[in-house]
């Protein structure tokens, strides 16, 4: 008997994937737990391992395509079986048709790599709204756009086959207004627009659109040639890019740096790095006693433990710490709820966990939101100072920098050298002023400098 293949859900915010790479083409042999295909979200890639043995019937959707999840990219079977039930609409199946679901079926979550098997939805009714005239939208997209009071028409959508997915809408939600004039403009092709106009509120005008670059440098008069390789940004480049930029454009951000002697966390590592494996302890890092302290002071400070979104401002009672993971396939940040709840052991061990399940690319999605702060840490790479982007809706973001020696005064007055490690913390100034800012800034220095009484708390 046949066995469709769907795109598995990953998470219940992800509408859909991209399949970056088929390792298994059409009529080829495959056994059970062979690697069919590779495919991304716009969080975290993924490997598809086979359920089952036979032979690839069809492949419905090219390398490149997005799909939408729970919809079949593939049928395995013994050759002269039928597919034609088994094609999602628009790939010549009747509309409408649907395959029951497969017995083999096993959670994603339950099987790390191995993604579950589903039946097809019908990409008309289950996944996709046809509004009038013709425009395809997502129910979860159209909610957004109802929601947030943005006009769908006219909007171009990059799911499959044009359908409109809830990303296309934020982002039109988040591009500056335009006039009808400029946009009349836009249309007419060879103008760009910016980031932002000179209109009330941003507002982009006609005046403001420039001309669009038609290509890269010329060459030199001398003939000599220069090379160049062109990389197409993943479909996580691309999300990366996209919320930095609305981060940027949508808050009022605010960075202040502070510096805590780092005598005593140094001397805990060292005790830890002695004495740990005897007494099986972590691998407790600088990073994770900075994490512990910043878990401690947070829920004193409600106004920086919150999101600020919609206009309304939500106050956490518990932290939800995110901490920015640096991966193969760019920014990642995870989190580990309720850890102001866990004692330190188990705080380092669950960080570490989401961050090699991200480097890994089996991160579940749903571990990649909800966050209440964020933690950023570049020290390793030296940094001394940065200016970290907010991760929206989250109002704050705490970077940590190197530790660096810094001249204090010693007992008999002359100068002496302590260690200091370097602290940024990133708010939006629409929902927290700068001085509560600082006094949590300055609770976390305190916190950091006196670790062996913070771990008592």
């Amino acid at each position: 008997m046949a066995v469709p293949i769907a795109m598995p859900r990953q998470g219940q915010s992800v509408e859909s994937c991209v399949i970056l790479e088929w390792h298994k083409g059409k009529g080829e042999k495959v056994s059970e737990g062979d690697l069919l295909f590779t495919y991304e979200t716009d969080k975290a890639s993924f490997e598809f391992e086979s359920p089952a043995a036979g032979t690839i019937l069809d492949v419905f959707f090219p390398a490149d395509a997005d799909v939408p999840v729970l919809t079949n990219v593939a049928v395995i079977g013994e050759p002269g079986e039928t597919v034609d039930e088994y094609k999602p609409a628009g790939e010549g199946a009747p509309a409408g048709s649907q395959a029951a679901p497969h017995s083999l079926s096993q959670p994603a979550q339950e099987e790390g790599s191995r993604a579950q098997l589903a039946s097809p939805l019908n990409a008309e009714s289950s996944e996709t709204v046809v509004a009038a005239g013709g425009m395809r939208i997502s129910p979860r997209a159209r909610k957004v756009a109802e929601t947030k009071g943005v006009e769908t028409s006219g909007l171009v959508g990059s799911g499959p086959k044009g359908r409109i997915i809830e990303r296309d809408v934020k982002k039109r939600a988040a591009a500056a207004p335009m006039t009808r004039t400029a946009r009349d403009k836009v249309r007419e092709g060879g103008l760009s627009v910016p980031a932002s106009g000179t209109g009330i509120g941003g507002k982009i005008l006609s005046r403001d659109l420039v001309v669009a670059p038609s290509s890269f440098a010329a060459e030199p008069a001398s003939g000599v040639r220069d090379g160049y390789t062109e990389i197409k940004p993943s479909q996580i480049r691309k999300i990366i890019g996209e919320r930095m930029m609305q981060s940027l454009q949508q808050s009022a951000q605010l960075t202040l740096h502070a510096t805590a002697n780092a005598s005593a966390i140094l001397a805990y590592r060292a005790q830890v790095k002695k004495m740990g494996e005897s007494m099986e302890l972590a691998n407790i890092t600088i990073n994770d006693l900075v994490a512990f302290a910043l878990t401690r002071v947070l829920p004193r400070f409600r106004e920086i433990n919150a999101l600020f979104q919609d206009g309304t401002i939500r106050q956490y009672d518990h932290v939800h710490l995110a901490t920015a993971v640096d991966t193969p396939r760019g920014l990642m940040v995870p989190v580990v709820r309720f850890a102001d709840q866990l004692p330190l052991n188990e705080l380092a061990k669950a960080v570490k966990q989401v961050a090699r399940e991200c480097i890994e690319g089996s991160i579940n999605p749903d571990l990649l939101t909800g966050g209440t702060i964020t933690l950023s840490n570049l020290g390793g790479f030296g940094i001394e100072y940065f200016t970290p982007v907010l991760n929206p809706p989250q109002v704050a973001l705490l970077g940590v920098n190197t530790i660096t020696q810094k001249a204090v005064a010693g007992p008999d007055g002359g100068p002496r050298f302590e260690p200091h490690i370097g602290l940024s913390l990133t708010i939006d100034h629409r929902a927290v002023d700068g001085a509560p800012g600082a006094r949590f800034l300055r609770a976390v220095v305190a916190a950091i400098e006196n670790i062996n009484l913070t771990l008592s708390l």
